[in-house]
């Protein structure tokens, strides 16, 4: 997998192909079993076939390699169309579950959820820059949905959202992906979740 480079503002000109080799080796190793605390960017240098100073001139700490590799295994976010509540949810939650049986970036995302208190700025602005702007997207959609009348306006739609990505960060933890359909168990679980959730008929 060609990984996505994050966009990038300033600074030194980069090669795609240098980036792309040395997120796609941190992906790599990641998932081999390796550790965010025990990588180095020299053995990273090594497995994406590209010079140190290449690494070293490009991300001066570990924190802000692991950021760009965060920022690649989480694609831009998908915009809901507002057809309805149903529909826009459907095309958010299908994004993180396309993300969860990613082996790659499910790996990632459970080695920095395990070594969360080693990196804690990292962990911080993973939170700050990607998720968090994936769920006020969500709540978004679910406030509209409330204007709808298609959820019950004394539903917490924090609450709402938790109840929506728990079952697939669930699945995450546990490395249970390998019978998952992004479209189909999406909808499952929505269909689920809005069916406590939903407006009584009138």
């Amino acid at each position: 997998m060609n990984a996505e480079l994050p966009v990038r503002r300033g600074g030194r000109r980069r090669d795609p192909a240098t980036d792309s080799a040395v997120i796609d080796a941190v992906l790599d190793m990641v998932a081999a079993g390796a550790t965010l605390t025990g990588l180095s960017l020299v053995a990273i240098a090594k497995q994406a076939g590209v010079s140190r100073n290449s690494v070293y001139r490009r991300w001066k700490t570990k924190d802000e390699l692991y950021l760009d590799v965060l920022e690649t295994i989480n694609r831009p976010r998908p915009a809901p169309t507002g057809a309805g509540t149903r529909e826009d949810l459907a095309v958010l939650l299908r994004g993180l579950a396309e993300r969860v049986v990613d082996q790659r970036a499910s790996s990632m995302l459970r080695a920095l959820n395990a070594e969360a208190a080693t990196f804690p700025r990292l962990h911080g602005r993973y939170f700050e820059e990607i998720v968090a702007p994936r769920r006020e997207a969500m709540n978004d959609v679910l406030r509209r949905g409330v204007e709808r009348g298609e959820i019950r306006p004394d539903v917490d739609p924090d609450l709402i959202a938790e109840l929506l990505v728990s079952p697939l960060l669930a699945r995450m933890a546990s490395g249970s992906t390998d019978r998952l359909d992004p479209e189909r168990t999406s909808r499952q679980i929505i269909d689920l979740v809005l069916e406590g959730a939903g407006a009584a008929p009138a």
